[in-house]
């Protein structure tokens, strides 16, 4: 997994630039971060998030496949066709935008890193 970026801003004012699990100096003090910790923690929530998307991925194949199933047990074969694209239609179009949407801003509100420098 590619470590993600992150953006550490000093208490003399100079943000500096760098990724999760590195140590980061800070080009106007001199101050260390120590990053290493927070890469764990972000790791572990982007993990569960990518069980949550697969999840939501593999009940919107389920929903497709039971209004397939549904269509042809009422209207035969075209009745399958008719039933897995209304079903594919309402999952993809209308109802996982949503639900991904607010994933996305329950896993950005689960965890903010907070880093505390070390002397040179």
């Amino acid at each position: 997994m590619v470590p993600p970026p992150i953006v550490i801003k000093c208490a003399c004012g100079i943000e500096t630039r760098g990724t999760a699990g590195a140590l980061i100096h800070c080009q106007g003090c001199g101050l260390k971060y120590d990053t290493a910790s927070e890469a764990r923690i972000l790791e572990t929530v982007a993990a569960k998030t990518q069980r949550q998307f697969r999840y939501l991925s593999r009940s919107g194949v389920g929903l497709v496949g039971l209004c397939g199933l549904g269509g042809l047990y009422l209207y035969k074969t075209p009745g399958l066709l008719v039933g897995a694209a209304i079903g594919a239609a309402f999952w993809y179009v209308l109802l996982m935008p949503f639900m991904k949407k607010r994933m996305i801003a329950k896993a950005t509100s689960l965890y903010t890193p907070t880093i505390s420098p070390h002397r040179k």
